[in-house]
């Protein structure tokens, strides 16, 4: 992860977009209140982010990938043709 401030990034920008989706480095710039900036990262990262969250948002997905990981690691698998 990088910080950068906002004139670094408008100076920089296209060097910046580049390192980002070249390297999938994430870069935060930070705004007045601590607690907020802005976090530019590469869209596949973001996606992934987002079909976690989804896919853990509720008790019985959780349970549900927690069982079918349990089953993984006691080789509890069910071979099938495609």
């Amino acid at each position: 992860m990088k910080t950068i401030t906002s004139s670094t990034l408008r100076s920089r920008m296209k060097y910046f977009l580049d390192l980002v989706t070249d390297s999938l480095e994430t870069i935060v710039i930070p705004r007045s209140n601590e607690d907020d900036g802005i976090v530019i990262m590469p869209l596949s990262e973001y996606n992934s982010l987002i079909e976690t969250n989804y896919l853990t948002s509720t008790e019985n997905n959780r349970a549900r990938l927690s069982h079918s990981l349990k089953e993984i690691e006691n080789n509890d698998l069910i071979e099938t043709d495609l």
